[in-house]
Parts: C-alpha cells; structure tokens; sequence
C-alpha cells in the first residue's frame, strides 16, 4: 500500500464517521423535539368549577386542606396529604402517598392533587 491509497482510505473512514455523527446527531435532535412536544411544558390552565359539577367534592377538599395551611397542586410530589377520588363516585377522601400509589394502581380511582 503507498501513502496515497493510505490517505484515501483514512479520508473515506472519517468521512464515512463524520456521516455517521451528522445522522446520529439529527436523530437525536428530531427525538427530543418530538418528546419535549409530546411533554413539554403546556402553559397554564384555569378551570371554572360550576357549582353543580361533580368536582364540588374536590373543591371543598382543597378548600379544608388549604385551611389547613397546606397547599394542594396537580404535580407530583413526595407528601403524606393526597386527595384521592374513588372510581365510581364523587367523594374525595385524605390518603397517605402509599395508600393512594397503590389504590391507584389497582385502578380503584385516580389521585386528584397533592397536598404539602
């Protein structure tokens, strides 16, 4: 092999690599775009509660809670105050974060806000 064929070859390996970063690279962007989307942040949404909705219940939760000196929000957090709403039903009940986790779990309501 003569120095020449050594530089074609060399040359056609970091070409064929700086390809490979390139569509690496905009795979990977392409990705977190179509993630940060999908979850990104949505701004903020104000809901009116009609005073014959079923979420009377949720309210005059989050109103006791916050009484209480809590505060109650829809992200997640790591607190022993979850309100949590049973399946079938519109009454909402005080749960430690273990107990909503695995009555939710088990699909038998869903936690509606945490409170710290």
């Amino acid at each position: 092999m003569t120095l020449t064929s050594r530089v074609v070859a060399v040359a056609r390996m970091v070409r064929a690599v700086t390809l490979g970063l390139a569509l690496s690279m905009t795979l990977g962007f392409v990705a977190v775009q179509a993630f940060s989307s999908q979850y990104g942040d949505r701004g903020v949404t104000t809901v009116l509660i009609d005073s014959r909705s079923d979420d009377t219940m949720l309210t005059a939760a989050i109103a006791r809670q916050e009484s209480a000196g809590l505060r109650c929000s829809e992200s997640p957090t790591l607190t022993d105050v979850i309100l949590f709403q049973r399946e079938q039903g519109a009454e909402v009940t005080v749960m430690t974060f273990d107990e909503a986790i695995t009555a939710s779990a088990s699909r038998l309501g869903w936690i509606r806000r945490y409170c710290v």
